[in-house]
């Protein structure tokens, strides 16, 4: 059973979802509306074990569930072609500071 997401946790993935969809941003559409990947990775969350609320990035439908090149239908060659989930996670918490920081000024 999933566990309720706390207020901070909303939060963060409210931001990572108005960042769009990762992929489309490398192709050169920034504007995709994203739905959230949890991460899933057993060296952070156990075998078959879904990541924390922190632990996702943001891709559209067709890259995320639906699409042919989606990470559901084959994470292998979405891995290949994309990066790993490590790899993703760290460019959208990289994507999240930059904003925060653009938004200070």
């Amino acid at each position: 059973m999933a566990r309720s997401k706390t207020k901070k946790e909303q939060e963060h993935m409210d931001k990572v979802a108005r960042l769009g969809c990762l992929i489309c941003r490398k192709e050169g559409n920034p504007f995709s509306p994203a739905e959230l990947h949890h991460i899933r990775d057993v060296r952070i969350t156990g075998l078959g074990q879904r990541a924390k609320h922190t632990q996702v990035i943001p891709l559209c439908v067709a890259h995320h569930r639906i699409g042919k090149e989606s990470f559901h239908h084959n994470s292998r060659a979405f891995s290949e072609k994309w990066g790993s989930q490590q790899d993703l996670l760290k460019e959208t918490l990289e994507l999240l500071v930059h904003d925060s920081l653009w938004q200070e000024e």
